[in-house]
């Protein structure tokens, strides 16, 4: 994906506004430490549920790259009347239920699991509602805006489900190293890991979104091609 396209993009720029706006909060008032932790697990939460609902309503999937696990059995199979037959694959939407059911469970454990390190670790009682709903309504808006531009951009493109699946993980497994490892060391000043996380957060949304452009590029050029051969003909 060029940079160029990043800096037109309006996600791009409310994810990192709003990640700056969260370091420099910080900063002014240490207090929210605690809420911001949650309110990162939160987004990484939406990110998760974001990436089922994509991958649950894919249309077509590419079952080049993994996704044909999912597949049955391909072993032939005799009926009643003596014919030999296959067993029929599953089908496109088949292959992406189970995917994304699959790929539901195991990011929601892992953030369960999270969750209940995060509740040992951190001063519930320090907790502010009031700031957690504004920033998160301001991740769901965000979540929502890109999960439709990912949609727009690959709606005529085949769903490589077992990429969709794993990317989530490139993301949130370093942010949540970064909230995990001032707790455990007790530092005392954060806004290294906060910074970090802001870095990790931009560099892997344009990893992912670069994703989504590279398959929409390649449907083009295959669609150019196509309409060149038939003119040529």
């Amino acid at each position: 994906m060029k940079w160029k396209k990043v800096f037109l993009d309006p996600s791009f720029w409310i994810l990192l506004g709003v990640n700056i706006f969260l370091v420099y909060k910080y900063e002014q008032t240490p207090a929210i430490f605690t809420t911001l932790i949650w309110l990162y697990w939160s987004q990484n939460v939406l990110y998760g549920f974001s990436n089922f609902v994509d991958i649950l309503t894919s249309k077509k999937v590419d079952v080049a790259d993994g996704a044909s696990v999912f597949n049955t059995s391909n072993k032939n199979t005799t009926s009643n009347d003596g014919a030999t037959r296959k067993k029929p694959i599953k089908s496109d939407n088949q292959i992406a239920s189970d995917m994304a059911w699959g790929f539901l469970f195991l990011f929601g454990f892992f953030h369960f699991v999270m969750g209940i390190f995060l509740l040992t670790m951190t001063k519930m009682s320090a907790f502010d509602w009031a700031f957690y709903e504004k920033y998160l309504l301001i991740f769901f808006i965000f979540q929502v805006i890109s999960f439709i531009q990912h949609k727009i951009q690959n709606r005529n493109i085949p769903a490589n489900v077992t990429r969709m699946a794993t990317l989530p993980y490139l993301r949130v497994v370093p942010v949540h190293l970064c909230i995990l490892i001032p707790a455990f060391l007790r530092l005392s000043n954060l806004i290294v890991f906060l910074v970090l996380k802001v870095i990790i957060d931009v560099i892997m949304y344009v990893r992912v979104t670069s994703y989504y452009q590279k398959n929409n590029a390649v449907l083009n050029t295959t669609i150019v091609n196509i309409d060149s051969g038939i003119s040529s003909e």
